[in-house]
């Protein structure tokens, strides 16, 4: 070997150890990068060539220095951390979102997403979300979160649970009333529930509950008559039913068939009448206040968008202002066989490669795809004190190899004056 080759091993020491602390120089400035994943600078020496035995630069066997055989990025999850905002998701286990071009999307794990100004998920620089509209999981697109596919129902059938204070003074049913103030302040509890039309509008009835013997209530229904195409502010009886109860204070099975108010509205706007019932078999009667516990209804009404829900499975539902909550699609999860096959893209963006596998497209929870946690974001998986370690040993060995230059310089610079 040679003792110019001292400058060449030491030069390839250098430009290797430079390159791992650039490595960890990308790490710690994206340790706040959403969904980052770190990146390791791995070592491979280099092996001398020998040309023949009378010129090699180097004896057999002998490394001829070292080099960054790759950088590998590390995969593993990063913490997944609340934020709040209802368009914020973080995938948590295997897999990836995909994003941009449907015939070859890009992989990320940032999920910071937005709604676009024309209505589709899009990531925070632009790029469509791909996954699956409505509930149909057939065919790969952008989701439309603003157009649902949503039809409104009539309300038939509504539960209601609700106790009535049994230790209450007797209350008369009052005749005719012709105000809701009067109505309200002979009964002994009042409550409301909203019900829909058959074209989506929403209605507000007015129950009110008059204990008119021991065990025994009235309930009556009335809506404001500007609903029925009477005058406004004026109350329109829709029918009251008889509630009976035992000693337990529950309704026995033998009067839980009249315990159910049918009723039949002709609205004003015009809607097709629809039979409606309000079952009150579960009403209890109870010391200790008046109150209503639950609603159930079947109906769903026409509303605006007020808010959205991304659910463990991936499934985007908007929660309309009528309180109905609708799907709008379903975000979709990639899978490759090595992930260290990917390409880096930047922009927290991964691309398909030959090496990486075929991308297997699927919904989040199937086929060992991660799950997705709602109002979270993952956090770069960076682990500062380890890069900050890291970073002084190998600044260790970028000084050491200078040391072999000099080493090799001044020796050279000897071996000339000896000649001389």
């Amino acid at each position: 070997m040679r003792l110019e080759s001292a400058f060449r091993t030491g030069r390839e020491g250098i430009i290797a150890h430079g390159q791992a602390i650039s490595v960890i120089g990308d790490n710690i400035s994206n340790a706040n990068t959403t969904a980052f994943k770190s990146q390791r600078a791995e070592f491979v020496d280099i092996l001398g060539e020998r040309v023949n035995e009378r010129n090699s630069e180097i004896t057999a066997g002998v490394g001829d220095g070292v080099t960054i055989g790759n950088v590998r990025l590390d995969y593993s999850d990063g913490a997944t951390l609340a934020t709040g905002r209802e368009l914020d998701v973080a995938l948590s286990g295997r897999g990836f979102f995909l994003v941009g071009d449907i015939a070859r999307p890009t992989l990320t794990r940032s999920g910071n997403f937005q709604i676009s100004k024309e209505g589709f998920l899009e990531t925070s620089d632009g790029l469509p979300v791909l996954g699956y509209s409505g509930t149909d999981v057939n065919e790969l697109g952008p989701i439309n979160m603003v157009k649902f596919n949503v039809e409104p129902q009539a309300t038939t059938q509504v539960g209601l649970f609700t106790n009535l204070n049994g230790s209450g003074p007797l209350t008369p049913v009052p005749q005719n009333p012709t105000t809701f103030k009067e109505i309200n302040s002979a009964a002994a509890f009042t409550s409301s529930l909203n019900v829909y039309d058959a074209s989506g509008d929403r209605h507000d009835v007015q129950l009110f509950y008059f204990k008119t013997a021991p065990n025994q209530w009235t309930a009556q229904a009335y809506v404001n008559g500007s609903e029925v195409g009477q005058q406004a502010d004026t109350p329109v009886l829709l029918g009251e039913v008889q509630l009976g109860f035992n000693a337990f204070g529950a309704i026995p099975p033998e009067n839980q068939a009249q315990a159910r108010l049918e009723i039949n509205p002709a609205w004003s706007n015009g809607a097709p009448q629809t039979a409606l019932t309000i079952d009150m078999a579960n009403f209890t009667q109870y010391a200790g206040g008046s109150r209503v516990t639950k609603i159930d209804q079947d109906g769903r009404g026409n509303g605006d968008v007020v808010s959205y829900n991304i659910g463990d499975d991936g499934k985007i539902f908007g929660v309309l202002n009528t309180g109905e909550q609708v799907q709008a699609g379903s975000l979709a999860v990639g899978l490759v066989n090595s992930v260290d096959g990917l390409e880096r893209l930047g922009g927290s963006r991964y691309a398909v490669t030959e090496a990486s596998g075929a991308l297997d497209i699927g919904l989040a929870g199937v086929g060992g795809r991660g799950s997705m946690v709602g109002r979270a974001l993952e956090s770069s998986n960076v682990d500062l004190p380890g890069q900050f370690t890291e970073m002084i040993v190998i600044q260790r060995g970028y000084q050491a190899n200078s040391q072999v230059l000099s080493a090799a310089n001044d020796l050279i610079k000897n071996t000339i004056q000896m000649i001389r």
